[in-house]
């Protein structure tokens, strides 16, 4: 089962994320993914790597950000890597605007993706409302963060493996 590993909370500056943008559901998820490594699009993003904006977060082999959720399953997808608002954006990429502001960090382990990935929400929303916080659903997306350190090098060994996961939250009002 998967577990919550870690929260804390950032203040994080404006940015784009930039990277190749799909519309998609749950169930095709795992082949957008796969699409995107195939393509040559990360190439793009490697010239763009000046203007990477990831200082706040650990060293990745990739961001996905989804957004504009239609319903439980259907949602906008980028996937790509933080850039700094100033960033020129090659026509073959897309951009999401990300206001400033708090976000949530968290890591979940667990012994696959299907795992962390089935169990995500419930134990990310349960430790936000813990914590005198509410996930921002006024500028809500939802990103996973493929870390070096504790998704990729772990899977690679056949270990336990950790997704980290940024969205916006805000204090909770007082009733």
């Amino acid at each position: 089962m998967a577990e919550l590993k870690k929260i804390v909370y950032k203040e994080f500056d404006e940015r784009l994320m930039v990277g190749v943008h799909y519309h998609t559901s749950f169930f095709e998820a795992g082949n957008v993914w796969k699409s995107y490594f195939e393509s040559d699009k990360i190439d793009y993003l490697k010239k763009l790597s000046e203007f990477t904006s990831c200082e706040d977060i650990d060293e990745n082999d990739g961001i996905g950000m989804m957004f504009n959720f239609q319903d439980t399953n259907t949602f906008e997808l980028i996937l790509g890597d933080f850039m700094k608002v100033n960033t020129p954006v090659p026509h073959e990429l897309h951009t999401k605007h990300i206001p400033s502001g708090t976000v949530a960090c968290i890591q979940i382990e667990g012994n696959n993706i299907a795992e962390i990935v089935d169990s995500a929400f419930l134990l990310i929303t349960e430790a936000i409302e813990k914590n005198d916080k509410e996930i921002d659903f006024d500028h809500f997306y939802w990103c996973e963060v493929y870390t070096k350190q504790r998704y990729s090098i772990p899977l690679s060994r056949g270990e336990k493996v950790v997704i980290d996961y940024i969205l916006p939250v805000k204090s909770k009002l007082k009733e």
